[in-house]
């Protein structure tokens, strides 16, 4: 793992209890006081927490104030202004963040903990503070079951971690990015074992890590059970970015049980200068990147993104059916390649040289295309393209 969990303490404050008559949050008459009136300013630590009990609570107006802790332990909580709290430990029930609203943790969110949690992000759902660890956790401890929907103009901001499913006890968790939903951390995006992210239509940036998988658990505490498939990520449309501020050393580590699976949607690693293809194409040969069914997977390299897509193996197949020309040959500068039939899926091109390193490649996906080779030395080199499963070769000349 790339950091490590705070903990919760245990805090001796004055807590306000739900009791709920209306479903106005800051009518002081909705809460029980342990000790002293209800006041919702900041002049001392506060514990607050819905429990499901009366009326459900609506954040309809931004107060300055933020409770020491925030917990939602059951029923519904609508959110429909800006709230502030420096922690949350448990985000149970249902919570609705709607359009406009920002629902700020500065350390921790811990959704569906010791039970069960969705929260439906319209508006924006962040851990956000310079000066410590924050993180967002989507199901937590044992019995733990947590769901995140990431609706169309929805943002999740882990800060500097996404996790689903992760740590003591392999609790259950799962992120649905729907189409138009943004989920983001700075340094990982981490599945556990009993952990699924489906991307629908959204977008992931993962971060410096995408982990899938991850059995890593804290100081003294215990693992859970492991079922066959340990982590999925399901790529149906949309994208997943790792690594996407382009930082050092990024990572892309799989659990050998654990499943990637590549529908409409695109995965990608982006690091300048660093091609990641080997690594992508073990994981396929080993079963951890598969494609939807009917298709096959395409892995291509521009410099920048590694980038893993998955094709009707018919259109994969189209391409090479009858091979290609390529003109002219031998060539200085450019040469154009050029399907024999008409083309309907995308080829990988990539030109090898004569001890089989790749010095150059680029995608083919019309009929006729213009490559620059004006950087390679004077030699024999062989073209070869890729498609799925198929391939063909063909030898050029650069002068």
């Amino acid at each position: 793992m790339l950091s490590f969990l705070i903990g919760a303490s245990k805090i001796s404050a004055q807590t306000y209890n739900w009791v709920g008559s209306t479903s106005d949050f800051y009518a002081a008459s909705n809460w029980t006081s342990t000790d002293g009136p209800v006041l919702f300013d900041n002049a001392s630590f506060r514990i607050a927490r819905t429990n499901g009990l009366g009326t459900s609570p609506v954040i309809g107006q931004f107060i300055d104030w933020q409770p020491g802790i925030f917990d939602a332990t059951g029923g519904n909580l609508t959110v429909n202004a800006d709230f502030n709290c420096f922690f949350n430990d448990f985000l149970n029930g249902t919570v609705t963040i709607n359009t406009g609203a920002t629902f700020t943790c500065r350390n921790i969110i811990r959704v569906g903990r010791e039970g069960m949690g969705t929260v439906n992000v319209n508006g924006t759902l962040r851990a956000n503070n310079t000066d410590t660890w924050q993180g967002i956790f989507i199901g937590v401890l044992a019995n733990g079951n947590g769901t995140v929907n990431v609706n169309s103009g929805g943002v999740v901001n882990g800060g500097y971690q996404v996790e689903v499913g992760t740590r003591n006890n392999y609790p259950t968790g799962a992120l649905n990015v729907n189409e138009g939903g943004l989920s983001e951390a700075y340094w990982a995006t981490v599945v556990g074992p009993n952990g699924t992210i489906n991307v629908n239509g959204g977008t992931i940036n993962a971060g410096q890590a995408l982990l899938i998988g991850d059995l890593y658990v804290d100081p003294d505490g215990a693992p859970g059970t492991i079922g066959a498939i340990v982590g999925q990520l399901n790529v149906n449309a949309g994208t997943v970015t790792v690594n996407h501020n382009d930082l050092d050393a990024p990572a892309f580590n799989l659990h050998e049980n654990s499943k990637v699976t590549i529908d409409n949607g695109t995965l990608r690693i982006m690091r300048t200068g660093t091609d990641f293809t080997p690594q992508i194409n073990d994981h396929v040969a080993a079963g951890r990147i598969v494609p939807a069914a009917g298709k096959e997977i395409v892995v291509a390299y521009d410099g920048i993104y590694t980038t893993v897509t998955a094709q009707t193996t018919s259109a994969a197949s189209d391409f090479l059916q009858n091979a290609f020309t390529v003109y002219p040959n031998p060539a200085s500068d450019f040469i154009t390649i050029q399907s024999n039939n008409v083309v309907t899926g995308t080829a990988n091109i990539s030109i090898v040289n004569l001890i089989g390193e790749v010095v150059l490649q680029t995608k083919l996906s019309s009929v006729s295309n213009t490559f620059n080779i004006s950087s390679l030395a004077s030699g024999v080199y062989m073209l070869r393209a890729e498609a799925g499963n198929a391939s063909s070769t063909i030898k050029i000349i650069k002068k």
